[in-house]
């Protein structure tokens, strides 16, 4: 603001048309509206006493109950609070709850912005209850009051908003775990942030996973492809007892199009191997009926690498020693790009410098459990600081990450792409293992890693999207996702 010398009431003056302008809109069926303003005394307060006057100005009739006392409102708000006063806008100041039976057509929420760290005070929570208790239509002002704006929580409740006018940008927050739940319908007012400004900030850039871009991703297919064109995948996965994951992930590798697929088999299972991928080819690696790889089966594995277009590693290959000595080599020597998922990361947990060994292009696709332990942060930590400990990975990391959370995120350099599809049907054995299949998959059809990434992480949540939307979401498995995929894909097929 002083760099580029704008003044914080110009700033406010426009939140405050913004919002009024949405409140407006979504009262426009209802004759003579009860509008009801919820202030609190910082700038969220203040945005709300700008919309205030402009929904005056408008003819409308509000009321505004500011939570503080006239003496706390400072600086930017208090000069908005007073152009209420001579508006006589009528303005009560108390901190006693609005009686439970008082009804209205529009709450408009500016209690607290983005500045909440940690559990919501006390004294606001009765504020909270009492917006979601009334059965008025809620419109917050920047995001809901509550709401953590880097890591989407709200503790231990926030308001449930039908709709949030958040300024200049998104809040990170508004898209993650209970975010999207919270917000409702986002409305993004320009409010006249210069972009220069903005192009100075430093960290990662996030941006939302979109539809078009997906569609620019996938190609048709050549009207005279055939498999050997379509892209040969090398799936390194299961061990005994989790021979369902190297299936999952051979079969997601087929279902976005791949042509050949070979699964590596420990010898003792690759009858089980044989029969689970019907389409696919396996290659039987001597394992001495132990039911899992070892360091001595990576020289026949390395003689396929010439062969594949992908190699996907991980998915149920269990946590023998003797198992993590085989992944870590075969990363290491690997000339092809990399999927790594599950047991693939292993060797990656108390090394980091590992990563730095592999000489391809490489995704990794670590659940919540697994990103703790490959940053080594606790998963308090992780859930309430995401963007920050995020950002310190990437620093250093020269792959790309598909972080499984809620919803799943992909990084790559400096660019964090947050996925907008998928619900929680995910959270159930193998969904992850197709997910590594399908990137794997798609990656041996051309696309960039980090384009692949993005394309299935979208895909793979809007096919359980899909499943849920006709059968309900506690019976999704993953093998559902596998016969929904076509049906979504045909979509871009043209």
């Amino acid at each position: 603001m002083e760099k580029y010398n704008i003044k914080g009431a110009q700033l406010m003056g426009s939140a405050g048309l913004a919002i009024a302008n949405l409140a407006v809109k979504k009262t426009g069926d209802i004759h003579d509206p009860h509008i009801v303003i919820l202030c609190g005394k910082g700038n969220n307060g203040g945005d709300g006493f700008a919309a205030a006057v402009e929904l005056h100005k408008k003819g409308f009739k509000v009321f505004v109950f500011c939570i503080s006392t006239f003496e706390e409102i400072t600086g930017d708000a208090k000069y908005f609070l007073e152009l209420c006063i001579k508006g006589n806008i009528q303005i009560e100041f108390s901190g006693d709850l609005l009686d439970e039976s008082y009804r209205c057509d529009l709450i408009i929420d500016a209690l607290l912005g983005t500045g909440v760290r940690g559990s919501v005070k006390e004294s606001i929570i009765p504020w909270i209850e009492w917006i979601n208790e009334n059965d008025s239509v809620v419109l917050s002002v920047d995001i809901p009051t509550g709401l953590q704006a880097d890591s989407g929580i709200a503790k231990p409740v926030g308001v449930r908003a039908n709709y949030t006018v958040t300024m200049g940008y998104a809040k990170l927050g508004i898209t993650m775990r209970q975010g999207p739940f919270l917000a409702g319908e986002i409305h993004i007012a320009d409010i006249g942030f210069p972009n220069n400004a903005i192009n100075k900030v430093s960290g990662l850039i996030w941006n939302n996973a979109l539809d078009e871009s997906i569609s620019s991703f996938l190609q048709p297919l050549e009207i005279n492809t055939h498999k050997y064109k379509q892209g040969n995948v090398l799936v390194i996965a299961g061990s005994k007892g989790m021979t369902g994951a190297a299936a999952l992930c051979s079969y997601g590798s087929l279902r976005v199009g791949s042509g050949l697929v070979i699964a590596a088999a420990p010898s003792s299972l690759n009858n089980i191997y044989e029969k689970k991928i019907t389409e696919g080819m396996t290659i039987s690696c001597e394992d001495n009926n132990v039911g899992y790889f070892s360091a001595k089966n990576c020289e026949k594995i390395i003689e396929r690498f010439d062969w594949a277009d992908v190699i996907a590693i991980g998915p149920g290959l269990g946590p023998n020693k003797e198992t993590i000595k085989f992944v870590e080599k075969l990363v290491s020597t690997a000339n092809k790009p990399l999927v790594i998922d599950a047991d693939g990361l292993r060797p990656f947990m108390d090394n980091n410098k590992l990563f730095e060994e592999i000489t391809v292009p490489f995704v990794i696709t670590p659940h919540y459990g697994e990103f703790c332990r490959l940053t080594a942060a606790d998963s308090k930590t992780i859930e309430s600081e995401f963007a920050s400990v995020v950002t310190d990975f990437m620093t250093d990391f020269n792959g790309i990450l598909v972080a499984k959370n809620a919803p799943s995120c992909i990084f790559y350099k400096n660019i964090s792409v947050v996925n907008s599809t998928g619900n929680p049907a995910l959270a159930t054995a193998g969904t992850g293992d197709v997910l590594t299949g399908m990137i794997a998959g798609l990656i041996a059809q051309g696309l960039e890693p980090s384009n692949a990434a993005q394309t299935a992480v979208y895909i793979h949540g809007k096919a359980a999207d899909f499943f849920c939307e006709k059968k309900g979401m506690r019976g999704m498995i993953a093998s559902d996702l596998l016969n929904t995929i076509p049906t979504v894909l045909n979509d871009y097929e043209g």
